[in-house]
């Protein structure tokens, strides 16, 4: 019985955790239903609100009842280490060593390596003192794993087992001139491998898990690191190459009869004449065609060089990618980096460095040219902030963002507004796989967002800022404009167009302010003289509180515009 109480408190004290530290005690009894919560431990308690609450009243230390209401005691300081019932001296289990035994068994299943977030997600099927000991939050939880230097292997965000298979003497290690398999390279022989296994067993589809097993046998940890460190990112793998690999059921066989539609969707059929639409490859020897600036001369004579390569295409077509980031407690966006991509050259525009960039420099008149299209993937994320901050108003877009939602639409029958956005990564899965196969992009990068605030900016990182403007150029807009049907076309340019406005949940655009990065100079034409923009807290600072005023209204141009004295009550 006394083990049945302390199992019903550790319990308690749990649920209290993830709720705040207080719950009613009606929530606290509909708990008694819940899966962990055994027969002996609902007698322990009582079986009904009376006796639940005598229960808690008699456990001073660790709770406080106040009316309907039960509070945790020092819940903000709560952990496992101070956690009374978790003490040595007072227990007879070692609860830590049932919660390294139960990570270690999910890495051993769905591992061997893991996003530490993803292990955490396991947590839940643990029991109450398995969860305590581990750590309440994510940090707590890192912090946990690094203790267990014996077991686990800390990276980052990832967490792996220390004690993980390793390959047999048949490890492939060496590309054919002799130097360490990486990269692209390591995928293509990923992919040779598993073919090979696929074809010895033709009659028989191999589980998934059994096809890791076997891929662990084959390649070392650092090898894996570049295709696949669990049966998941095997999984995502696979699918990059679904000409070669068919899986269903997490079966894995190879592909027999391929249909002819396949080619279109992955890109494979159109990847052969308009995949690269004439583009450089994007690798460390196109560096010299990825111009970086961040003044506003150098960004004039950079737009003037692109108006040049625009003016000679038979058809006017940039890659347009925009990055941002959230800054300040309100989560305020500001633009960080603009890439405007050609047939022969790529932009990287600092506009965090200088506001004036975007205004000033050229690249607004590519924002808002009706003679050039601009592919970009989600044009809504930005064209409210560009419209509202800057006045600038994009024109004449290919989304690659719409261009997915109305295939689906058509295939599916969906209704526009019932689909999911999806990721540039994902868009890449799904319509041009060749481009993450022919990149050294590891699975460890996939699951990151980059922060795109860092500076100073390394020619490795310029090739990550380049890479989606480069992508959506060289082949993601001739394979999306090769499939979107005739009879959709119309709609597609009118969603296209639909994205650009301004969304009216924003304010009217307000008097220039400068980037939080950096104060702009900028000169006064009318008498010669000099105005220093130091940086401005309005971003941050409380907004004006309303007053009641004429009805009027703002447009970007003409600013304000008054019409009828009307007020409304």
């Amino acid at each position: 019985m006394e083990e049945a109480k302390n199992m019903a408190l550790l319990f308690f004290m749990d649920h209290l955790m993830q709720k705040n530290g207080r719950r009613t005690i009606h929530d606290l009894s509909c708990q008694f239903g819940a899966r962990g919560f055994s027969e002996e431990m609902r007698n322990a308690v009582g079986t009904t609100q009376e006796g639940l609450t005598e229960f808690l009243q008699g456990h001073p230390s660790l709770f406080t009842v106040e009316g309907d209401q039960v509070i945790l005691n020092g819940h903000n300081d709560l952990n496992a280490k101070n956690n009374p019932l978790l003490q040595s001296g007072v227990r007879s289990r070692n609860y830590e060593k049932e919660a390294v035994d139960f990570f270690v068994t999910k890495l051993t299943k769905f591992g061997p390596e893991l996003q530490i977030k993803s292990l955490l997600g396991h947590r839940s099927q643990a029991a109450p003192e398995v969860r305590l000991v581990s750590g309440r939050h994510l940090k707590e939880f890192c912090e946990f794993l690094q203790s267990q230097v014996d077991y686990f292997v800390v990276e980052g965000d990832r967490v792996r087992l220390k004690n993980m298979p390793e390959p047999d003497e048949n490890a492939i290690e060496m590309d054919d001139e002799g130097r360490p398999l990486a990269g692209v390279k390591a995928k293509q022989a990923a992919v040779e491998y598993l073919k090979s296994v696929l074809e010895q067993n033709e009659d028989q589809p191999i589980p998934l898990d059994l096809f890791y097993q076997n891929f662990c046998q084959r390649f070392s940890h650092t090898i894996r690191q570049d295709v696949a460190t669990n049966p998941k990112e095997l999984l995502q793998f696979l699918k990059l190459n679904r000409g070669l690999f068919f899986i269903r059921s997490n079966k894995v066989s190879l592909v027999k009869n391929r249909p002819n539609e396949e080619g279109s969707e992955n890109g494979s059929d159109e990847g052969d004449e308009t995949n690269n639409n004439g583009m450089f490859p994007l690798d460390q020897s196109s560096l010299t065609r990825i111009h970086f600036v961040k003044a506003l001369k150098p960004a004039q004579d950079l737009i003037a060089r692109l108006w040049q390569d625009i003016n000679n295409m038979e058809k006017k077509v940039v890659g347009l990618d925009l990055k941002t980031v959230t800054v300040g407690v309100d989560g305020e966006i500001f633009l960080s980096l603009g890439v405007i991509a050609t047939t022969s050259q790529i932009g990287i525009f600092d506009l965090a460095s200088s506001d004036v960039i975007i205004l000033e420099s050229g690249f607004k008149g590519i924002l808002e040219s009706e003679k050039v299209v601009k592919v970009i993937h989600d044009a809504r994320r930005v064209a409210s902030l560009l419209a509202h901050k800057y006045a600038v108003h994009m024109r004449n877009v290919f989304d690659t963002q719409v261009a997915h939602s109305l295939l689906q639409h058509d295939k599916f029958g969906k209704s526009l507004h019932e689909m999911r956005p999806i990721s540039f990564i994902n868009l890449q899965r799904v319509y041009y796989p060749q481009s993450i196969m022919l990149s050294d992009v590891t699975p460890r990068k996939m699951s990151q967002s980059p922060n795109w605030g860092v500076r100073p900016i390394t020619e490795e990182f310029q090739l990550t800022i380049v890479e989606e403007a480069h992508c959506l150029l060289s082949a993601l807009y001739q394979a999306l404009s090769n499939l979107i049907p005739v009879h959709l076309r119309g709609l597609f340019e009118d969603k296209c167009i639909e994205v650009l406005l301004a969304s009216p949940n924003r304010p009217p655009p307000q008097p220039f302010i400068s980037s939080p990065y950096r104060a702009s100079t900028r000169r006064d034409a009318r008498n010669g003289g000099t105005i220093m923009q130091s940086f401005s807290p309005a971003p941050y600072a409380a907004a004006p509180r309303p007053q009641m005023s004429d009805a009027c209204t703002q447009t970007f141009s003409t600013g304000d515009i008054e019409v009828l004295n009307v007020f409304y009550e």
